[in-house]
């Protein structure tokens, strides 16, 4: 079975920005040879908020990782694609192009200037994860008991109103719970971009279900993450391809076959054992395929879901 895949979230630009290597052949989990056993591939690369710098600092490191991540783009016009619109993402698809689309991963590079969010929209940032780690001008982290300051709250308000989508993978509780609300009221999807299910595996890091049903309830899709320490207990066991099928499996008994898919975090997180870039993820079509996955619901995981969403959202 020849497969398509659409991912959530990977590392990748900020990697390639420091390593000051190409999208075309690299050392990192992704780069356009290792993702050639795909049919299509499409992608949502996040620049991540360097927790070892400040705030301004990471809005500045954003703006040079987003604009070297762009010039690669442009010299390899060719076979990739930046897309900003629905429009473009049918276009790269369509040429059997790579379709990249730019995300920000934790938000307090907006330093609190919610004017920022408005140069992320021009600038083609589709997707913002709240939260990274610790205690922010936007709110509490996965690890701390902390909900949405009254900044945070604000700029999920702008968020909603100029088009960019809130991603609560990485937040506390608290701050999902804070932003449910705000989510109904402007009845807009949320999504969780890279989160397990905390009922699998009790990480701070992964995703309660009634964070999950919010999610589907607005329109939203969930990446499952490769993460081992988000997958199991790897002091007793080492994560292998399993272990992130039982969290897929979980998902689809809470009713997700049309918003879940992969948010692999490639270049963020180490990779459970046998895989080692992102052609081994069809190493998890496989264990589909052997516990009775249709190949419809297969593909709908690796790419179809996530290509309705964005094309309804872009």
């Amino acid at each position: 079975m020849k497969l398509a895949l659409f991912d959530t979230h990977c590392d990748t630009a900020y990697e390639l920005y420091h390593r000051s290597c190409g999208l075309q052949e690299n050392d990192c989990h992704i780069d356009l040879g290792k993702s050639s056993v795909y049919d299509r591939f499409a992608q949502y690369y996040a620049v991540w908020s360097n927790r070892r710098l400040d705030d301004e600092t990471c809005w500045q490191e954003f703006l040079k990782i987003s604009a070297y991540f762009d010039q690669q783009l442009d010299s390899l016009s060719d076979v990739a694609l930046r897309v900003k619109t629905a429009a473009d993402l049918t276009r790269a698809l369509e040429q059997k192009k790579h379709a990249a689309i730019l995300a920000v991963e934790d938000a307090r590079l907006t330093a609190g200037k919610l004017e920022r969010l408005d140069i992320l929209r021009d600038m083609g940032v589709k997707y913002l994860t709240l939260l990274w780690g610790g205690e922010t001008c936007v709110g509490g982290s996965h690890n701390t008991d902390k909900g949405l300051t009254d900044f945070g709250k604000a700029l999920s308000r702008r968020c909603f109103e100029i088009g960019l989508i809130p991603d609560i993978s990485h937040a506390s509780e608290q701050s999902a719970d804070d932003l449910l609300p705000i989510a109904y009221e402007y009845k807009k999807p949320i999504i969780a971009s890279h989160s397990n299910a905390y009922s699998v595996y009790g990480h701070s890091r992964n995703l309660r279900d009634r964070h999950f049903a919010a999610i589907k309830e607005l329109g939203g899709i969930v990446g499952v993450s490769l993460c081992r320490s988000h997958l199991t207990d790897t002091s007793a066991a080492p994560a292998t391809p399993h272990h992130v099928f039982e969290h897929i499996d979980y998902y689809m008994g809470l009713g997700g076959q049309d918003i879940v898919g992969f948010g692999c975090d490639w270049d963020g997180t180490d990779l459970p054992e046998g895989m080692i870039n992102v052609g081994d993820l069809t190493k998890i079509a496989d264990i589909m395929v052997c516990h009775g996955y249709t190949d419809e619901l297969i593909h709908k995981l690796f790419f179809d879901n996530f290509y309705r969403f964005s094309l309804r959202n872009l």
